[in-house]
């Protein structure tokens, strides 16, 4: 009798198991899970998002209670949180025809981890498994559990959009973690693996291992590998046993929420599924939004190191929404910027924050936020609907910024090498402003703009998968710091040279493949025409991190540890001493000792079939300080990219006076639907930071200065332009005057 019910106990044991791993392999194959991401199908906003929203997060405030005062003010709409058991706000929502959008939709403590489980992933050295894994089918049966009681509760009224958390993460916001060591995610990991590299000797020798089989690989967490990844040179350094994993939990991270955007869509198939309180792009938390963007179809993201104009890019031809928080500054012209900037940059809400500001104080609303009374209706009126129509697309001029997540890890694991053992508490508002490949693609954005161009974002993903015929998009495509490139991106890149493209590189272009494994040369130096001696060292010869993120609460300019000594073309810091331009090409040399030795090349071009390269060689992220950016050293840098855009063929549309003076403060921004076309002014201040005037002498005012006279020049006549919001016809020409508010946008219809 014992033996019988020992061997029923043993096979209802392997049962169950059998039953786990066939869900497992289910949700596996549903998921795509080895192979590419396919992209989420956006879902159109409802038709009554056609203007921009004031949407009200409900805390210390009801929407039932308080609706007079939304009304005051002229709120939008407002949020419900979960949804199973709030039925009484979908009918408010229906009876008042005003919309909201559902946060929580997936509970919280899944996606968004919480509590003891954020101890879990918080200072940890080695792999460490999730709580909550998200390859474990448990999981998301809970996930979709609360998907269904939440969606079930809300479909009905006005709802614009469904979140499934506020702020998720693999971990805990983008603190560096090496997660998920679970068992069912690693044999994900394995599986992953064997699509990537198909057999166990190719990865052996990416990762120099010895593995007999994908059965037992074991990749390595960042404590691992970072003895070995100090120094230069950068050609010996190999990151993969880490990168691999970390690019894997990306694809994890995304593959779940497709899978979850898709379950939403089969309860609810008119309302977009997304997130809000997206973090910036970076090794941790699963934020690689070549990835992401593919997943789900609306977020309400924080404007972290070019994050906006990245989604608006991967977004263009399909548009998918995009929010912003709103937190009031407590100064009505800042705030009324903040809501103009954003509109004209394409978001269609911004989530208002309304601590403080909403029964607080004495006051039933702060007086601070009665002030933008008139800008609240405004923005959420009439002349809002061409940019949020999604029928508009984005305008940009034929550039390209690429997006390399591999590089962003590569450069994320150069940034670390400050922090020695202390790299496990680099938080999230540490690495917000002190992260270089972040900072570097601001201040890509930034340039382009205060020379009056505008850029779409390339991902590498798309350039990887052949996704994207960049000739056809492209005259100019520029290389932000790309240490990682694969053999198939280098000959997209190689070819769109080839039939006339121009590619621009700063520095430390292509030295690393995709996973992190260090090249004797860079895979585009013979394209580039460079030859690189990497003895000499970076900046000033000794070290490779450049935003020291141990003096984060230095002033900027002084967090650059190794820039003393190095070598400067036009104030600019060259980074690669020994890097060199090879004969036939055209650069300019760096000499020193009484100018008799060549040290190294700046400025470095080369032709290549129908096409240009340029290999600067210099880093920029000063550019990032107000005080640099508005001084000798922004006009330098903007002169060396001016002319490589000249070179191109490619001039501003519009020149902007400000005062008769000339301005890069005063950033164009370029939509169109159809035949209408549609250009956006707004002031551009580096992160957002208010400075009365720019620079010492300068009369161009910042966004809480005084009304100022403006003059469009544009290049080409056009046959009228309106101001969409005087409605005042200028007629035809090629030069117009008019007003700005700094702290409020222009918006005009061009004929």
């Amino acid at each position: 009798m014992h033996k019988i019910k020992k061997a029923t106990w043993c096979l209802i044991i392997f049962l169950n198991l059998a039953i786990a791993l066939l869900s497992f392999h289910f949700v596996y194959a549903e998921m795509g899970k080895t192979g590419s991401l396919v992209r989420v199908s956006s879902i159109p906003a409802r038709p009554e998002w056609n203007r921009f929203k004031i949407l009200v997060w409900q805390y210390k405030t009801s929407v039932l209670e308080d609706f007079r005062l939304y009304q005051k003010i002229g709120l939008g709409g407002f949020h419900i949180d979960r949804g199973a058991g709030r039925e009484e706000l979908v009918a408010f929502s229906l009876k008042e025809q005003f919309p909201y959008y559902v946060d929580h939709a997936a509970d919280k403590g899944f996606l968004h981890l919480k509590g003891m489980d954020i101890e879990a992933v918080t200072g940890k050295y080695g792999l460490t498994a999730r709580p909550y894994s998200l390859a474990d089918p448990d999981t998301l049966k809970q996930i979709k559990g609360h998907l269904d009681r939440n969606i079930g509760a809300t479909k009905k009224g006005l709802v614009l959009a469904y979140a499934f958390d506020d702020e998720i993460s693999l971990a805990s916001y983008v603190t560096p973690c090496d997660v998920d060591s679970h068992p069912l995610s690693l044999d994900w990991f394995r599986n992953w693996l064997r699509n990537k590299y198909q057999t166990i000797n190719s990865l052996n020798k990416s990762w120099n291992a010895d593995f007999k089989s994908f059965d037992e690989v074991m990749p390595k967490s960042f404590e691992e590998i970072r003895s070995k990844a100090q120094k230069p040179p950068l050609s010996k350094w190999n990151l993969a046993p880490w990168m691999d994993f970390r690019q894997f939990m990306d694809f994890q991270f995304a593959s779940v929420l497709s899978e979850l955007t898709r379950y939403a869509n089969s309860l609810d198939p008119k309302t977009p599924a997304g997130f809000v309180g997206a973090q910036g792009p970076g090794p941790w938390g699963g934020f690689d939004y070549a990835k992401l963007s593919r997943a789900v179809q609306w977020t309400e993201a924080y404007d972290f190191h070019g994050l906006n104009e990245t989604l608006r890019s991967f977004w263009k031809d399909e548009r998918r929404p995009i929010m912003k928080t709103f937190s009031s500054t407590k100064d009505p012209k800042l705030d009324s910027w903040f809501l103009w900037y954003y509109m004209l940059h394409g978001n269609q809400a911004v989530i208002a924050w309304p601590e403080e500001w909403f029964r607080s104080g004495g006051d039933e609303i702060a007086p601070y936020i009665l002030a933008n009374k008139n800008t609240f209706e405004e923005i959420q009126g009439k002349v809002s609907e061409p940019i949020v129509n999604p029928k508009t697309v984005f305008d940009p001029d034929p550039i390209g910024i690429y997006y390399s997540h591999p590089s962003l890890q590569a450069g994320w694991a150069m940034d670390a090498i400050v922090h020695s053992r202390n790299w496990v508490h680099r938080s999230g508002s540490i690495d917000n402003s002190n992260q270089t490949m972040g900072i570097l693609r601001n201040v890509w954005c930034k340039v382009l703009e205060d020379l009056g161009f505008q850029y779409d974002f390339i991902s590498y993903l798309d350039v990887e998968e052949e996704m994207v015929k960049l000739n056809k998009k492209f005259k100019v495509i520029i290389l932000p710091k790309t240490v990682c490139l694969s053999d198939k991106e280098a000959l997209a890149l190689k070819k769109f040279v080839c039939d006339g493209g121009i590619l621009i590189a700063d520095y430390l272009c292509g030295i690393m493949d995709e996973h992190g494994r260090g090249r004797e040369k860079g895979i585009l130096d013979d394209l580039f025409g460079i030859v690189r001696d990497e003895t000499a060292g970076y900046m000033n010869g000794v070290g490779l991190t450049e935003i020291d993120g141990e003096k984060y609460q230095k002033p900027f300019l002084d967090r650059f540890s190794y820039y003393e000594g190095a070598y400067r073309y036009r104030d600019i810091v060259v980074f690669e001493r020994g890097t060199k331009h090879r004969p036939g090409c055209r650069g300019v040399e760096i000499r020193k000792f009484l100018g008799k030795f060549h040290q190294a090349s700046v400025f470095i071009e080369n032709q290549f079939g129908k096409g240009r390269t340029f290999y600067l060689n210099l880093t920029p992220l000063e550019y990032w300080d107000p005080e640099r950016r508005f001084s000798n050293y922004g006009r330098n840098f903007r002169k060396i990219v001016s002319d490589i855009m000249d070179a191109a063929g490619l001039f501003p549309r519009i020149n902007i006076y400000e005062n008769d003076h000339v301005t890069n403060m005063i950033e164009p921004l370029y939509w169109r639907n159809g035949n209408k076309h549609y250009i956006g002014l707004i002031k551009n201040p580096t992160e957002q930071k208010e400075l009365s005037r720019l620079g010492k002498f300068s009369e161009v005012q910042g966004i809480t200065g005084q009304v100022v006279e403006i003059k469009l020049e544009f290049k080409d006549p056009i046959r009228g332009l309106i101001n969409l919001r005087t409605g005042k016809n200028f007629g035809p020409g090629r030069i117009f005057l008019d007003k700005l508010k700094p702290w409020e946008g222009n918006l005009y219809e061009v004929l």
